[in-house]
């Protein structure tokens, strides 16, 4: 199985594959190997890196996903393997949009959310009784919830404001929106995997350069990314580059509960793309798995 995630912050090299291994090339001429097998996804943080075509056939070819970011480190697109149907029931099941299911799935999803972000929360010694009231209830004010959790979060990690906005060009909401990139390419692939389309949401709607699925699955798994940030704002070198690297050494490294085990994250992210086919398939929302944060 798959389990690393390739994150590529050297400028002009060349990325290549040689008999079963990608090869990274420097301009130094210093030389990285890896086995292809072994990679779930190659993120491309550098300028001027040379990707040749045997290297993105070997990474799609393994079910693995390319991100691409600009010069500010904002990802800008992906190069994702071709959709597939896994269980021709999901399939169709989801292209039919069922309102019933989907208003069940999108409720695991966002108390899942929720949990996680009190146990953020709670590691950062703070409390919420907003949250802790909203999750015992049948149904709760998302829009809310984010923003008890905003005003409560920032301050804690030593920043001034108390709102998110993804469009704010300021360090920790630039940081968020790098960190929720990778998660969701993470997110894109495991949906692809397991024969789902990302265009067709439970909750969010289409809109131009989104898939609406992706976002939805990210939600309960955007406040472990809120945790890494966290975490890293108390370190020595909270530069970009140094996020960058923290992003690909936690989501290989970070585990969440499952049952009575924990699950790598980035097997996790499988898992619940894996039950969420089978709730379409069976029109179960139980069969539907979000994780926790451990």
């Amino acid at each position: 199985m798959s389990h690393h995630l390739l994150h590529v912050l050297k400028h002009g090299c060349v990325l290549s594959k040689d008999r079963g291994f990608l090869v990274c090339r420097g301009e130094d001429k210093t030389e990285n190997r890896i086995p292809h097998e072994d990679v779930r996804a190659v993120i491309i943080a550098a300028r001027g890196v040379t990707l040749t075509s045997h290297f993105i056939s070997a990474i799609l070819d393994s079910d693995g996903i390319i991100l691409h970011c600009n010069e500010s480190y904002q990802p800008c697109g992906i190069t994702a393997p071709l959709p597939r149907v896994t269980d021709l029931r999901a399939y169709l099941h989801q292209a039919e949009r069922p309102a019933r299911l989907n208003n069940r799935l999108w409720q695991h999803l966002i108390r899942g959310k929720t949990v996680n972000q009190l146990k953020v929360l709670k590691k950062r010694q703070l409390k919420s009784p907003h949250l802790e009231l909203a999750i015992k209830q049948d149904t709760f004010d998302e829009g809310n919830c984010a923003r008890r959790y905003w005003q409560l979060y920032f301050p804690s990690i030593g920043w001034v404001s108390s709102s998110r906005d993804r469009k704010l060009d300021n360090a920790p909401n630039k940081m968020l929106n790098y960190g929720y990139a990778v998660l969701a390419a993470l997110c894109h692939r495991g949906l692809l995997v397991h024969g789902l389309s990302p265009l067709l949401g439970i909750k969010h709607v289409p809109r131009f350069h989104s898939d609406p699925l992706v976002y939805d699955m990210m939600e309960p798994y955007r406040p472990l990314v809120d945790l890494m940030m966290a975490e890293f704002m108390v370190g020595e070198d909270i530069s970009m580059k140094a996020w960058c690297k923290k992003v690909g050494t936690e989501l290989r490294e970070q585990r969440v509960t499952h049952d009575r085990y924990s699950l790598k994250l980035m097997d996790a992210i499988d898992a619940s793309a894996a039950s969420l086919a089978r709730s379409y398939a069976e029109k179960s929302s139980e069969l539907f798995w979000v994780p926790q944060l451990s």
